[in-house]
Protein backbone atom coordinates (compact mmCIF):
# COMPACT_ATOMS: atom_id res chain seq x y z
CA UNK A 1 0.00 0.00 0.00
CA UNK A 2 0.86 3.45 -0.76
CA UNK A 3 0.63 6.36 1.65
CA UNK A 4 -1.53 7.95 -0.69
CA UNK A 5 -4.18 5.26 -0.11
CA UNK A 6 -3.52 5.36 3.70
CA UNK A 7 -4.93 8.31 3.98
CA UNK A 8 -8.59 7.63 2.81
CA UNK A 9 -9.18 4.96 5.73
CA UNK A 10 -11.75 6.03 7.79
CA UNK A 11 -11.84 4.34 10.96
CA UNK A 12 -14.90 2.26 12.41
CA UNK A 13 -14.79 2.56 16.03
CA UNK A 14 -17.65 5.02 16.52
CA UNK A 15 -18.83 5.37 13.46
CA UNK A 16 -21.48 2.96 13.90
CA UNK A 17 -22.77 4.80 17.34
CA UNK A 18 -23.07 7.88 15.34
CA UNK A 19 -25.21 6.36 12.77
CA UNK A 20 -27.40 4.49 15.25
CA UNK A 21 -27.67 8.12 17.32
CA UNK A 22 -28.70 9.46 13.81
CA UNK A 23 -31.29 7.46 12.59
CA UNK A 24 -33.02 6.54 16.40
CA UNK A 25 -33.49 10.74 16.43
CA UNK A 26 -34.70 10.65 12.78
CA UNK A 27 -37.47 7.78 14.10
CA UNK A 28 -38.37 9.35 17.32
CA UNK A 29 -38.30 13.48 15.92
CA UNK A 30 -40.41 11.88 12.18
CA UNK A 31 -42.43 9.45 13.27
CA UNK A 32 -43.24 8.98 16.60
CA UNK A 33 -43.76 12.98 17.94
CA UNK A 34 -46.88 14.42 16.79
CA UNK A 35 -45.78 17.40 14.33
CA UNK A 36 -46.19 20.98 15.86
CA UNK A 37 -48.32 22.14 12.26
CA UNK A 38 -51.24 20.41 12.87
CA UNK A 39 -50.34 17.90 15.85
CA UNK A 40 -51.08 14.57 13.62
CA UNK A 41 -48.46 11.76 13.18
CA UNK A 42 -47.52 10.77 9.99
CA UNK A 43 -49.51 7.50 10.34
CA UNK A 44 -52.71 9.77 11.29
CA UNK A 45 -52.43 12.57 8.50
CA UNK A 46 -51.88 9.47 5.73
CA UNK A 47 -54.68 8.21 7.41
CA UNK A 48 -57.13 11.34 7.14
CA UNK A 49 -55.77 11.65 3.42
CA UNK A 50 -56.81 8.10 2.26
CA UNK A 51 -60.58 8.96 3.83
CA UNK A 52 -60.61 12.20 1.96
CA UNK A 53 -60.13 9.80 -0.81
CA UNK A 54 -62.70 7.73 -0.24
CA UNK A 55 -65.31 9.90 0.76
CA UNK A 56 -67.97 9.33 -0.46
CA UNK A 57 -70.75 10.40 1.80
CA UNK A 58 -70.99 6.76 3.06
CA UNK A 59 -69.42 5.00 5.68
CA UNK A 60 -66.68 2.92 5.47
CA UNK A 61 -65.70 -0.22 7.18
CA UNK A 62 -62.11 0.07 9.11
CA UNK A 63 -60.47 -2.74 7.13
CA UNK A 64 -61.26 -1.01 4.07
CA UNK A 65 -59.87 1.90 5.22
CA UNK A 66 -56.80 0.39 6.63
CA UNK A 67 -56.03 -1.18 2.83
CA UNK A 68 -56.53 2.01 1.46
CA UNK A 69 -54.40 3.69 3.88
CA UNK A 70 -51.56 0.92 3.27
CA UNK A 71 -50.76 2.33 -0.42
CA UNK A 72 -49.29 5.66 1.71
CA UNK A 73 -48.04 4.04 4.65
CA UNK A 74 -45.84 0.65 4.52
CA UNK A 75 -45.44 -0.06 7.82
CA UNK A 76 -48.24 -3.01 8.21
CA UNK A 77 -51.83 -3.10 9.05
CA UNK A 78 -51.16 -2.85 12.98
CA UNK A 79 -49.94 0.69 13.00
CA UNK A 80 -52.60 1.96 11.17
CA UNK A 81 -55.38 0.47 12.84
CA UNK A 82 -54.17 1.30 16.13
CA UNK A 83 -54.40 5.13 14.93
CA UNK A 84 -57.56 4.61 13.39
CA UNK A 85 -58.73 3.57 16.54
CA UNK A 86 -57.27 6.54 18.59
CA UNK A 87 -58.31 8.98 16.50
CA UNK A 88 -62.24 7.47 16.46
CA UNK A 89 -61.89 7.14 19.99
CA UNK A 90 -60.99 10.60 20.67
CA UNK A 91 -63.90 12.27 18.13
CA UNK A 92 -60.91 13.39 16.36
CA UNK A 93 -61.92 13.92 12.70
CA UNK A 94 -63.58 10.91 12.04
CA UNK A 95 -67.51 10.54 12.21
CA UNK A 96 -67.21 6.64 14.08
CA UNK A 97 -70.32 4.15 13.95
CA UNK A 98 -70.27 0.92 16.09
CA UNK A 99 -68.20 -0.27 18.58
CA UNK A 100 -64.62 1.82 18.93
CA UNK A 101 -64.22 0.82 22.27
CA UNK A 102 -63.21 3.65 24.84
CA UNK A 103 -59.80 4.96 26.04
CA UNK A 104 -60.75 6.06 29.31
CA UNK A 105 -61.57 2.56 30.93
CA UNK A 106 -59.63 0.24 28.52
CA UNK A 107 -62.17 -1.10 26.52
CA UNK A 108 -60.69 -2.13 23.72
CA UNK A 109 -62.72 -1.76 20.24
CA UNK A 110 -63.74 -4.49 17.75
CA UNK A 111 -61.71 -6.48 15.28
CA UNK A 112 -61.56 -4.45 11.80
CA UNK A 113 -63.87 -5.85 9.59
Amino acid sequence: MTNATDTNIIPLNGMYEEYFLDYASYVILERAVPSIVDGLKPVQRRILYSLKEKDDGRYHKVANIIGHTMQYHPHGDAAIGDALVHLGQKDLLIDTQGNWGDYRTGDRAAAPR
